[in-house]
Order: C-alpha cells, then structure tokens, then sequence
C-alpha cells in the first residue's frame, strides 16, 4: 500500500512539474527567421469569385472587368446578372474548369457551355483574341422549372 502511494505522490510531483519545464524550454528560441513576411507565398491560393454572379468561381489567369456588369433581381421572378472576365487562358480550359468546379456548387451540366440549378440558367461563353481569352456568363431564371 505504501509503494502506490508513494507512487501517486511521485507522479503528481513530476505532472506537476512538467509544466514548469516546458515552459522554460520554450521560453526563448536562437532560431531567426530570415524571409520577409511578403516572401512568403500560400501554396493553395484562394478561389475568386464574380462579383454579381458571387457563387461563380473565377478560373485562376481570369479577371473581372467590372465595367461590364450587369445585375437585375427580383425575389419573385429571379435574377438576370452578366459578368465579363479575360486572361492569357486557353479556352478548352475553361469549360473544362467549369465543368470541374461548377457541379460541387450544385450546378448540373446541360451541356458544355450551360448549367443549371434551383432554378437558374448560366451560360458560359468563351472568345480568344490572340493570347487573350474573353469568357461572359450570363445567369437567367430557367423557364422551364417555373
């Protein structure tokens, strides 16, 4: 009996210390990071998203021309929104991104340039001009699910 008390006690007394000793050991460290914080790069880099159409992914090399956009909405009859993005992208790859991206943000595929979902049509159309790529998604109420 004494020997597992004498044993409790000593494990208390070394759980009650060890604390203590983490503690010191990392209270200072000799290592110096040399990088700047701009030198450091996520390695995933965040998805973007139109900003009138805010549940549309934007292929990475795309951006928004905002001056283009268009947005109507109406709680009863839907919405009718268009946005403009370009970028030195190939076309087949965007609507193979698309048709990537799009079905897990619940988007079914109609064909290859259009989805649909709770109601809506998008309609994804891609131009090249020389090494410049022009995509237009329009999202219109789907008449057919009214």
């Amino acid at each position: 009996m004494q020997k597992i008390l004498l044993s409790g006690f000593f494990l208390a007394a070394v759980f009650t210390a060890l604390p203590l000793k983490a503690a010191t050991l990392n209270s200072s460290s000799t290592l110096i990071d040399q990088r700047d914080a701009q030198d450091i790069t996520p390695t995933a880099q965040q998805p973007q998203f139109a900003h009138v159409i805010d549940d549309l992914p934007l292929m990475p090399g795309l951006e928004v021309k905002p001056e283009e956009d268009v947005l109507f909405a109406d709680p009863t009859a839907g919405r009718i929104a268009e946005t403009t993005a370009e970028g030195p992208v190939d076309i087949d790859d965007v609507y193979k991104f698309y048709r990537r991206s799009l079905p897990h943000l619940g988007w079914v595929v109609v064909d290859g340039r259009t989805y649909r979902r709770d109601g809506e049509l998008l309609r994804i159309d891609a131009k090249a001009t020389g090494k410049v790529t022009t995509v237009h998604f329009s999202v219109k109420p789907n008449s057919e699910s009214r």
